[in-house]
């Protein structure tokens, strides 16, 4: 394992830690703070729109100049954007901080270029899933010690923790070193192309597999928007979500780890069938074991976007790589655009169709694996 992807690995652990400590908690402090259900689902909508649209001119601007320095100013822009959280005194602060946070997600793709230069010996699926799991692992004692916080402070207290680990995580990603990007000469002309000779030049299929990711992600997310406010209806308490929180983390890691060492299809695969499981599972749940294994279950949505991108590179030819990366994280930041909004319209109208969408979603599986068997191996990225 080289030096830097260690420290990517220990960055995103402590990130990871901050993360969870309210992750679970922002739609009940959103409530807290005024917002309506609709509210909510506006704002998180927003927040989607946010870290959708950065994307793909950051996977252009990749394949012309590298990832690292993007890594560093991503860190950056979420410190900034969880110390405006910890600050802020009311709605609007708040909710300006919140989308701050998430204009950082432009991160993911300079991270997982960045993560693909110095995997070593790993194959990308893997590292991708295992830098994922790192992360994931460290919300798993996110949620339980957020929700500790919460119950003794309040949860305006738990932002402030999460912005301190965020300014450690940042000191490490600055250690890390430069690696050089599209170094091939064969790759030179298409990372140099004007963005419409450069989108013109991407297979047919990866469109067809970037329209797959947001259908298919839409559906999947539906139910998680608003599943703390759900479940706080059923009588459960800020400290009981905080626990069920900790299950999740340990279903994303889980599911990082065990899924990342199959191929990436069928991990995919796997990871959407859980997501169904997940939906009926709290829909149904008459106990709190229920409740548990179903957030167990819905941490598996972790492992689906590095799998997804894992699948997109297969598809790329050389020198669009960074290009693919901002196009399919586009999908999934657009499915998540979608589904808030949409989430909070359902919420106070027709609750189960937040909890079919995962099922329909698998309708989806035999069209993806027609398209890979088809298409499959355009990348040496492998």
């Amino acid at each position: 394992m080289t030096s830097d992807l260690l420290l990517m690995m220990l960055a995103l652990l402590t990130w990871g830690l901050g993360d969870g400590m309210f992750y679970h908690f922002n739609t009940l402090y959103l409530e807290q703070l005024g917002a309506s259900p609709e509210r909510i689902g506006q704002v998180l909508g927003v927040a989607g729109a946010l870290m959708t649209v950065v994307h793909l001119p950051v996977g252009r601007w990749v394949d012309r100049w590298g990832p690292h320095y993007w890594v560093w100013a991503g860190w950056a822009v979420g410190t900034l954007g969880g110390v405006v959280m910890a600050l802020a005194s009311g709605l609007r602060g708040f909710v300006l901080g919140l989308w701050i946070y998430h204009l950082s997600l432009f991160v993911m793709v300079p991270m997982q270029a960045y993560l693909s230069l110095v995997r070593g010996k790993l194959s990308l699926a893997r590292v991708l899933t295992l830098t994922s799991a790192m992360f994931n692992l460290g919300t798993v004692l996110g949620p339980w010690l957020g929700g500790l916080i919460a119950a003794r402070w309040g949860l305006g207290r738990v932002y402030a923790w999460a912005a301190g680990l965020f300014v450690l995580s940042t000191l490490m990603v600055l250690r890390t070193r430069d690696h050089p990007w599209n170094d091939g000469q064969h790759a030179a002309p298409a990372a140099r192309a004007s963005w419409r000779v450069a989108l013109r030049q991407l297979p047919t299929v990866v469109w067809g597999f970037v329209a797959w990711v947001f259908i298919v992600g839409t559906l999947s997310a539906l139910p998680q928007p608003l599943l703390p406010n759900f479940l706080a209806q059923r009588g459960l308490q800020v400290q009981d979500i905080g626990t069920l929180g900790t299950f999740y983390a340990l279903g994303a890691t889980a599911s990082n780890l065990a899924l990342g060492a199959l191929p990436a299809l069928p991990g995919l695969s796997a990871a959407l069938v859980g997501q169904a499981l997940a939906a009926g599972l709290t829909w149904w749940g008459l106990h709190p074991w229920a409740y548990r294994g179903a957030y167990f279950l819905f941490g598996g949505v972790r492992a689906t976007r590095p799998l997804a991108q894992a699948l997109g590179q297969d598809l790329t030819p050389p020198g669009q790589r960074g290009l693919t990366y901002g196009l399919v994280e586009t999908a999934v930041g657009l499915s998540l655009t979608v589904a808030a909004p949409l989430a909070g319209w359902l919420y106070g109208r027709w609750p189960l169709g937040m909890f079919l969408a995962p099922a329909i979603a698998l309708l989806g599986l035999p069209v993806l694996w027609r398209l890979y068997a088809t298409h499959r191996g355009a990348s040496p990225a492998r």
